[in-house]
């Protein structure tokens, strides 16, 4: 062997090899050790679950924290319930899971709502008349979260009146209430009128109390000839039956 010769890897090994073998070392039969594998652990049995199982349990678990936080009267709570709120108002993920809660628990949350206002008691025209098929509060028929007011029976066609003097401040399309009209009463006071066929009247416009607005259709999802109905003051939802109904 030249030892200025320059070996590559390779015949380092095949000689090592050779000189093995004249020592009666089979070099093919050396045992190799295996390679290191991680134990798997087994899996719990959360990762057996299904999709509808894991949501069903996160939609539970997100109702029951917003149902007690609806009645405790710490600042936490209350700052739970008020963030709740907003994703409700804003239709997003949120309000979908709460309506699943609902729907697996056969369970509602009572709506806050401000005081009765006696000085406006039975100051409000009725929109329409007839029987209430879904109060205030809870979950409302087709929709994710709670209800924010009533929907009455009514039949297709209708005219629909202002229950109050003011001012129109939206015409258009809402996902869960179909065709609506938005009020402004003053002093607080707003209205929203859901599930409208026709509009007779346009953003802007000034209406007296009993003007007609439209009539009653089926643009809302639910595809029943209801009028939704929401009165709040001062943004915060209340139930309009003791407006509608005069004081006694």
């Amino acid at each position: 062997m030249n030892p200025y010769e320059r070996w590559d890897d390779w015949e380092w090994e095949r000689a090592a090899q050779e000189v093995g073998r004249e020592r009666g070392f089979n070099y093919e039969e050396r045992p190799r050790k295996r390679p290191y594998t991680r134990k798997k652990k087994p899996l719990g049995p959360l990762y057996q679950w299904t999709g509808l199982q894991k949501k069903a349990a996160l939609s539970v678990t997100f109702f029951l924290m917003v149902f007690f936080a609806s009645k405790g009267e710490d600042m936490l709570s209350q700052g739970i319930y008020t963030a709740y709120q907003g994703t409700v108002q804003s239709s997003n993920y949120y309000a979908s899971l709460n309506g699943m809660a609902l729907q697996v628990l056969g369970m509602s949350i009572e709506n806050k709502s401000t005081a009765v206002d006696a000085t406006m008691q039975g100051k409000f025209i009725p929109p329409v008349s007839g029987k209430v098929m879904a109060g205030f509060g809870g979950a409302g028929e087709g929709q994710a979260g709670l209800h924010n007011g009533i929907d009455v029976a009514s039949a297709l066609g209708i005219p629909v009146v202002a229950p109050y003097q003011g001012v129109v401040t939206h015409v258009g399309e809402d996902p869960q209430l179909g065709r609506v009209v938005k009020l402004d009463f003053g002093n607080g006071w707003t209205g929203v009128l859901g599930n409208f066929g026709d509009i007779a009247v346009a953003e802007g416009q000034r209406v007296d109390s009993g003007q007609v607005l439209g009539s009653v259709g089926l643009s809302a999802p639910l595809k029943k000839t209801w009028l939704h109905i929401e009165l709040r003051k001062d943004g915060v939802p209340v139930d309009p039956l003791p407006y509608l109904v005069p004081a006694n």
